[in-house]
């Protein structure tokens, strides 16, 4: 988990990121509460057939943590993503995206389908689609509104943040102790809490509104989705290949049995599986 990042100069920040395997690019992004680890049990998986690219996203993990609150926005983040794979020299690849890396992976996709051969959403809903998820009956949505408390929010978390954010890591049990603590310190670093706050208040404001703006327009994704959920997490009643259907029209998925959220920590093998089945598809083969 400790093991020293590459850094690459991109969009204005430094990033920090892992590059493992060899094969066809992939571009892993992370969710919260984690940064580029979250991938640590799927990549090994997928070393023979994708060579992954795995970012810290601006204000997580080890990138840095701009004190521009506007610049955490969507488009941003996509560009940051655009920039690392142009420093790379890469053409093509594929987009792989979890949790708050879902929408950049989604933007991404929608702005530049002539760069991306597929895109793999892990227990993500399509953002702008129509219908509305169902509601999480057990409150556990409730910091959403909680984040949009501009000048409380920042107080009340900073006082304490290992206390509130090992709130959220110690709802994932198939967490190490040395795994909750790695994740927790990375949150406790300076910046972290503005970055974090930022973060999700774009995502619920304007970049919701601009993903409404754009599917009311019949924006689509045009490039083959494979989604991903846990078969007892927060997805497991929802509508999940429905709803990705009223956004992109090659669409395929399965729930992951034995797992929540956190499907490519839980059950790395089938979602292994799931992911080599769909580049088959693609046409992408072992190397």
């Amino acid at each position: 988990m400790s093991e020293a990042p590459h850094f690459a100069q991109v969009n204005g920040i430094r990033v920090a990121y892992d590059l493992t395997g060899s094969g066809f690019p992939l571009v892993a992004l992370h969710g919260f509460p984690r940064n580029r680890k979250a991938w640590r049990k799927l990549t090994p998986l997928l070393a023979r057939r994708f060579q992954v690219l795995a970012p810290d996203r601006r204000g997580y993990g080890d990138s840095d943590r701009p004190t521009d609150p506007s610049c955490y926005d969507n488009a941003t983040m996509s560009r940051d993503v655009m920039d690392l794979v142009e420093h790379l020299e890469w053409g093509s690849f594929v987009v792989l995206g979890h949790d708050k890396g879902a929408p950049t992976a989604q933007r991404i996709v929608t702005d530049h389908p002539d760069r991306v051969r597929g895109l793999i959403m892990l227990d993500s809903a399509p953002t702008g689609a129509r219908s509305s998820a169902p509601r999480d009956p057990s409150g556990r949505s409730w910091y959403f509104d909680f984040f949009r408390q501009r000048g409380v929010a920042e107080q009340l978390i900073g006082q304490n943040p290992r206390l509130f954010f090992g709130l959220f890591l110690d709802r994932n049990p198939h967490l190490t102790p040395d795994e909750r603590e790695y994740f927790l310190e990375t949150f406790c670093r300076p910046g972290s809490v503005d970055a974090i706050l930022a973060d999700y208040r774009h995502s619920l404001e304007d970049d919701r509104e601009r993903w409404e703006r754009e599917a009311a327009s019949g924006v689509k994704v045009r490039v083959p989705v494979l989604a991903l959920w846990g078969g007892r997490g927060p997805a497991t009643n929802a509508s999940v290949l429905e709803r990705w259907r009223e956004i992109a029209d090659d669409v395929r998925g399965a729930p992951i049995p034995d797992s929540a959220h956190y499907v490519q920590e839980e059950q790395p093998e089938l979602v292994a599986q799931h992911i080599l089945s769909f580049a088959d598809e693609l046409g992408i083969a072992a190397s």
